[in-house]
């Protein structure tokens, strides 16, 4: 099988759907975000400030259902946006915690909204 046809292979543990929820950051981010995509493993933030991978915030994020979960993330990974964006970096948080009910809440709204793909 040649390169060109080699399929690329999901290997995330939980698929990522590419949809837009705002969030209010912890104060240390600033004001609120946006959620550019979303899985029950975590988000992709942008945002201008820099966070050492590891570290652990904790943020809000409100569902399209009007209700909002707050959870506390780890930044897994970091990445510099080109000089014309928005922000400044764009962010992998991994969910390390949801409130008790929070895994389901997600679960229901990820299941009913379709993709911006």
């Amino acid at each position: 099988m040649t390169a060109s046809n080699e399929r690329r292979v999901e290997s995330r543990r939980f698929p990522r759907l590419k949809v837009q929820f705002n969030f209010n950051p912890p104060s240390i981010f600033g004001s609120r975000g946006r959620i550019f995509n979303v899985s029950l493993g975590g988000v992709r933030i942008y945002s201008d400030k820099w966070y050492k991978v590891g570290k652990l915030l904790e943020i809000e994020i409100f569902l399209p259902t009007e209700n909002s979960l707050v959870a506390t993330v780890r930044v897994v990974w970091i990445k510099n946006l080109p000089p014309d964006s928005d922000n400044l970096f764009d962010i992998g948080l991994e969910f390390v915690t949801l409130p008790f009910d929070g895994t389901d809440e997600l679960q229901r709204v990820l299941e009913h909204i379709p993709s911006t793909e």
